[in-house]
């Protein structure tokens, strides 16, 4: 009911200003007004075709209150029935328990401004536009990463572009940030089949996710939603070139400066894969 409210305040506004640009010479109508009450029209039929599309999703989790439970990935019907790809974790850990470095290296690699957007980085959109005129080349915040991680969609680039980025806003609203990049951080795919931060140090660092350091924070985050083959992975040259562009951009975001890098630079991580491990 507070969506369609909203929807008629909008439209009541759209047809206010109709009405005004009756008054309003007709040059300055042709260059002001009519472009902007077209782009008005065409928000409203975006806005209403978007929430026919995610109506499905606000439907299915109405009635839960996630912030009852520590995991709120359970809360999901699928969730409960039986592990999926959304619920591939083998341990799910608390973002205290997760070391400050592999925080960092996240958030430099994937959504530096994680913490001050709603769900969406206007921002990032503005200059992908501005660069290409391209959705795909758009980099998705963590808050939109889950949302596909969770609720994810079959439909067209544009719709399921649509479909994550209102998800992504709902979540929001529902779950605080430290849930968010819980649920991100312990769902993430990393590599070919592998899931949650946990299961990657574990797999390539023959670590706990709890004792890696810079480098290795680093290493784990380069392989973030990459994958590849494992020839690919257990490659040292493409490992370490992607850990070192992970420790360039928290240097340029600021979360760390190039003194506190500078031993990772020098001692790179060892990577251990096992594929033949027990699962």
């Amino acid at each position: 009911m507070g969506t369609a409210r909203r929807i008629c305040s909008i439209t009541t506004m759209v047809t206010e200003l109709m009405r005004g640009a009756l008054r309003v010479g007709r040059p300055l109508r042709w260059v002001i007004v009519d472009p902007l009450s077209e782009a008005l029209t065409f928000g409203i039929i975006t806005l209403i075709l978007s929430l026919i599309v995610t109506i499905p999703v606000f439907h299915e989790t109405a009635g839960q209150n996630w912030g009852e439970d520590s995991d709120p990935t359970v809360c999901l019907p699928d969730c409960r029935a039986g592990q999926t790809s959304a619920c591939a974790t083998y341990i799910s850990i608390g973002l205290k328990e997760l070391p400050d470095v592999l925080i960092k290296a996240t958030l430099a690699t994937e959504d530096h401004r994680f913490y001050s957007h709603f769900g969406i980085d206007l921002a990032a959109i503005a200059r992908s536009f501005h660069a290409n005129w391209n959705l795909d080349g758009i980099h998705s915040t963590v808050s939109q990463q889950v949302a596909r991680i969770l609720f994810p969609s079959n439909g067209a680039a544009v719709e399921d572009r649509i479909h994550e980025a209102l998800v992504a806003i709902w979540l929001e609203r529902r779950l605080t940030k430290d849930e968010l990049l819980t649920i991100y951080l312990n769902r993430v795919q990393i590599g070919a089949a592998i899931f949650g931060v946990s299961d990657a140090a574990r797999l390539y660092l023959n670590k706990r996710v709890q004792d890696i350091d810079l480098s290795e924070a680093a290493t784990l985050a380069g392989l973030l939603n990459e994958p590849l083959d494992v020839a690919s992975h257990i490659s040292l040259p493409n490992v370490r070139q992607r850990a070192s562009l992970v420790l360039d951009k928290l240097v340029q975001t600021g979360f760390m400066t190039d003194d506190q890098v500078f031993g990772a630079r020098q001692y790179p991580a060892q990577l251990m894969f096992r594929p033949d491990e027990g699962r």
